[in-house]
This record gives C-alpha cells, sequence and structure tokens, in this order.
C-alpha cells in the first residue's frame, strides 16, 4: 500500500461501509465520514467527496464493504488483508491527502 499513514486515517469510517446498510446509503455514510474528518484541509475534503460523487456508487461502496466484513480493521496492517478493491478505493482517496487529488 502506499499510503499508509493517510491511510490509517480513512480505515475506520471506511469501515462503515461495511456496516452499512440501505439507510442511509454507504456513499452518504462515507460522504458524511468524509465531512467528519479532522485534520483536513478544505482542498483535501472536497477532493475525496468529489471522488465519492463521480467515481463510486452506493452499491460499489457497499460492496465494498460487504466483501470487507471479516478484516479486523483494528490491526495495523488491515487495509493489506482487506480485498483490492478496497485497498484501491483507500489509495484513491489518500491521493486527495497527497495533494494530487
Amino acid at each position: 500500500m502506499k499510503f499508509a499513514r493517510p491511510a490509517a486515517v480513512l480505515v475506520a469510517a471506511l469501515f462503515a461501509l461495511a456496516a452499512c446498510t440501505s439507510t442511509p446509503s454507504a456513499k452518504a455514510v462515507a460522504q458524511d465520514f468524509v465531512e467528519s474528518i479532522d485534520g483536513l484541509t478544505d482542498a483535501q475534503r472536497d477532493c475525496m467527496l468529489e471522488k465519492l460523487d463521480t467515481d463510486y456508487t452506493s452499491d460499489e461502496l457497499e460492496a465494498i464493504g460487504e466483501a470487507n466484513l471479516t478484516v479486523n480493521f483494528d490491526e495495523p496492517d488491515a487495509v493489506e488483508n482487506a480485498t483490492p478493491e478496497f485497498q484501491a478505493f483507500v489509495d484513491d482517496l489518500a491521493e486527495c491527502m497527497q495533494g494530487s487529488g
């Protein structure tokens, strides 16, 4: 995983995708979480929200979460133990924290 530190910030929130049911949608849960992350600049937050809005459907996010229900996100290597789709999702959002979003 290329963005280990930023990913650690995101993993706890993204795990909410796994627990999400249809109300609210997985996309809404992810957007709410991004809005609540302390320490993000406006540009980083806007980048993440833009990616969520344009690059992922709620169904895709829900599928990513459901596919990772057995991952223990309390472990330091949790993202590496998750599915490739989850890892790609975390890397995608983490790009925003590197200023390349």
